[in-house]
């Protein structure tokens, strides 16, 4: 058994006269069993090492003022495992450094460093680990990697030139990282197949964050919260977990040069879900999921907006989103593929754009199978409110729905459209659709295309705006038997329905200026009813077997002619 005690500068140090200067030094070695070592130094250019090897191990170090330095190893030459380390380190002030590796067995470890030269290094491969670091101002560092066994990390910073790295490699990984502002970056990764959770939170400057989990069961967020929290400058954060019961979270707070990007699960994975806030200025966002059960929540509010979700994969199906952005240079790219989506985009003006995919189209049509191109029961909601917008939602498969509202501005479409509102639903395949899309007003223009069946169709453009609409379905009509209303309610109004199949029926209604409307129909019950009142009206209806009907009323009393 050996337990060495050394304080002061070092034992030699004892025995000289009380006048000689601190010029610490300090190196202790023992081999084999129960271990114990605990040096203090107090004063000016510090250093110390200690080595243990083997048993009982345990370590303390204090220093105190000036060069300090610190090491302390606590074996594997190997005389075994290692055994059942535990080292605390304390160093107060100046050029701090500190290294302890511990290397098997039942390890913990703590170092608290306060003040100027910061960097810790605690490296403890496997076993029971825990490691526990603060550093308290100005060139932190810290590096922790623990290697397999029961993990945990908490990495406490605070100020200046902060940079933190945990890797585990794995177990029952967690790792909270707090680093309270300047130059902040944390990379933090835990692998394998762990129980990982992980929790930073930056406090504002130069921040960035990057996590990768990999496997099981995945977090970022939790004991007790946090998930990414920036509380803003340079802002980035950058997550990716890859399979396991996934769960992200980034919130970037109150402006400068947000980024986020969640990536989480391969194609078969399930049970996602990631949420990005950012509030305000260079925004950006990106949600990639992949598999089944997704949800995913990106909201901006204001600046140079951006953000694209990507759900399921081939085999994809329940996912969900909701994307609001609230004002300036919007854009929005929702794809989902698969079945049972559905998806919510809110803009709030300024430059906006909009685009939705949802589904593909089912191989053979035949229901319930999980084959690589197929899709049902989606629904897109896109909602822009005013200024440059732009919109467009494309669904595949069966049971569609789709919504744009615009709310006046520039609505940018025409003469070929590709935009200024556009819906197209169905493939072969599709069934059941429905779609609206209303503008009020501005330079507007729509298209809804659904090939289908039981299709239904609205478009309403509102007054004074440079209307143009076209409504083309095709398919054998069915429970809602093709339809299409369009309301145009003047200027430069145009609108054609074109529709093919059994059932139909088209009615528009322009009420003023520009006018022209053409409906044709084709094949079976026939209705149509076109009224102008007035101005420059045209009108032309094509019906074409059975049912026949075909009303149109251009002027009325007191109307402009």
């Amino acid at each position: 058994m050996k337990k060495l005690l050394l304080a002061g500068a070092s034992s030699l140090a004892l025995l000289a006269a009380p006048a000689l200067a601190q010029s610490n030094d300090s190196l202790v070695t023992q081999s084999g069993t129960n271990g114990g070592a605990i040096v203090s130094q107090t004063g000016t250019n510090g250093t110390s090492t200690i080595t243990q090897g083997g048993n009982s191990n345990d370590a303390s170090l204090t220093q105190t003022g000036t060069g300090n330095g610190s090491e302390i190893v606590q074996d594997n030459g190997t005389g075994s495992s290692d055994d059942n380390n535990t080292a605390n380190v304390t160093q107060a002030g100046n050029a701090n450094t500190s290294l302890v590796s511990q290397t098997n067995d039942f390890s913990t470890a703590t170092v608290d460093q306060s003040g100027t030269g910061n960097d810790s290094d605690v490296s403890q491969s496997g076993d029971l680990d825990i490691a526990d670091v603060e550093q308290s101002g100005v060139d932190n560092e810290s590096d922790v990697v623990q290697s397999g066994n029961l993990n945990s990390a908490a990495v406490l910073q605070t100020g200046s030139r902060n940079e933190s790295t945990v890797t585990q490699s794995s177990g029952l990984n967690q790792a909270l990282v707090d680093q309270g502002g300047d130059d902040n970056e944390s990379k933090l990764v835990q692998t394998g197949v762990g129980a990982n959770v992980a929790n930073v939170d930056q406090s504002g400057d130069d921040n960035l964050s990057d996590i990768i989990q990999g496997g099981a069961g995945n977090g970022v967020g939790s004991n007790a919260a946090a998930g990414v929290v920036q509380l803003s400058t340079g802002n980035d954060a950058i997550i990716r977990q890859a399979g396991g019961l996934h769960d992200a979270f980034v919130q970037q707070e109150e402006g400068n040069d947000n980024f986020a990007s969640i990536d989480q699960g391969a194609n078969a994975s399930t049970d996602h879900t990631a949420s990005i806030r950012q509030a305000g200025f260079e925004n950006s966002a990106t949600i990639t999921q992949r598999g089944f059960n997704e949800d995913a929540d990106v909201r901006q509010t204001g600046d140079e907006n951006t953000a694209t979700v990507d759900q399921g994969g081939g085999l994809g199906r329940d996912h969900n989103t909701l994307l609001i952005q609230s004002g300036n240079d919007n854009t929005a790219d929702i794809a989902q593929r698969g079945e049972n989506q559905t998806a919510n985009v809110t803009q709030g003006g300024d430059g906006n754009s909009a685009d939705v995919d949802q589904g593909r189209d089912r191989a053979g049509g035949l229901a319930g199978l999980f084959d690589t191109g197929f899709g049902e029961d989606q629904t897109a909601t896109i909602n822009q409110s005013g200024n440059d917008n732009t919109a467009s939602t494309i669904q595949r498969g069966e049971n569609q729905s789709a919504t744009i509202e615009q709310v006046g501005g520039r609505n940018t479409g025409s003469v070929g459209y590709a935009f200024g509102a556009q819906i197209i639903q169905g493939g072969d395949t599709g069934r059941d659709n429905e779609a609206t899309i209303r503008q009020v007003s501005d330079e507007n223009s729509a298209r809804i295309n659904q090939q289908g069946i039981s299709l239904s169709a609205t478009v309403v453009q509102d007054g004074n705006g440079n209307n143009v609409s076209l409504v083309d379905q095709t398919g054998n009509g069915g429970a809602v038997a093709l339809n299409a209303n369009v309301l145009q309610e003047g200027s430069d109004n145009s609108s054609t329905i074109s529709q093919g199949g059994t059932g139909q029926l088209a009615n528009v209604n322009q009420l003023g200026e520009g006018n022209e409307s053409f409906i044709t129909q084709t094949g079976s019950g026939h209705v149509a009813n076109v009224t102008q009142n007035s101005d420059f009206n045209d009108s032309f209806i094509n019906q074409s077997g059975t049912g026949h009907l075909a009303n149109v009323t251009q002027g009325a009393a007191g109307a402009p002619n």
